[in-house]
């Protein structure tokens, strides 16, 4: 697989998340130790309230962007694609909730690899304005 990728049916091969629970839809770019993940703020999204995108949501979009990551590094070197969760949130600043139709772009960087522990970096964007950044930890299941 070559980015980018915007296909839907292709995404979901590369994570276990589905309707109405993805929060990516767009791997923009990938290099080992980055990715950028986009997503489009849709109305009928499940954490929009008041025409916009919630700190929930937020959060859920990162952890998803970690995912992609994961996902495209291991089916490209023929591994399965695993289920991961949020093991911590070390740190998370949201200087400002998205509206509908809003377009994300989300730079992953990791941090460290150990076994089954990712450390990541995570900075959304909108419009080229950093509006949310996280540093977590996730823990992928056998």
């Amino acid at each position: 697989m070559k980015t980018p990728i915007t296909d839907l049916s292709d995404l979901k091969k590369l994570l276990p998340h589905r309707e109405p629970m993805m929060m990516v839809d767009s791997l923009l770019d990938f290099s080992e130790g980055r990715a950028t993940v986009g997503f489009t703020i849709v109305k009928e999204n499940i954490f929009v309230a008041n025409n916009e995108f919630s700190e929930t949501g937020l959060i859920e979009h990162m952890a998803q962007a970690a995912a992609l990551y994961t996902g495209f590094k291991n089916l490209s070197n023929l591994q399965p694609v695993k289920e991961g969760f949020i093991a911590s949130i070390k740190t998370l600043k949201i200087q400002h909730l998205p509206e509908v139709n809003s377009v994300l772009k989300t730079e992953v960087a990791i941090v460290n690899e150990l076994m089954h522990l990712t450390t990541v970096n995570l900075s959304i964007f909108k419009d080229n304005i950093k509006i949310a950044n996280a540093d977590m930890n996730l823990v992928l299941k056998e």
